[in-house]
């Protein structure tokens, strides 16, 4: 079985899929992004910080983009 979801100019690793929104005739593919940002302010010793991700969403149509719809639905039927 292969490790990526092979769209028609996409390849997806499935690890990085934090959820798929359902929805009539379209799919949301909501994927983890590994590229983090952060920030750190400091005066006299004490200081505030941050640390943040952006996350993806990859909609797929089943009208517009049938072939990848079918693809994405086969792969969660296998689930």
């Amino acid at each position: 079985m292969s490790k990526f979801i092979k769209f028609t100019n996409l390849l997806l690793n499935p690890k990085y899929i934090q959820s798929i929104f359902v929805k009539p005739n379209e799919y949301r593919v909501r994927v983890m992004s590994n590229n983090f940002e952060g920030s750190y302010f400091s005066i006299f010793g004490s200081g505030n910080g941050n640390i943040s991700s952006h996350h993806y969403e990859i909609t797929i149509c089943g009208t517009k983009h049938s072939i990848d719809y079918k693809i994405l639905s086969d792969w969660i039927d296998k689930q």
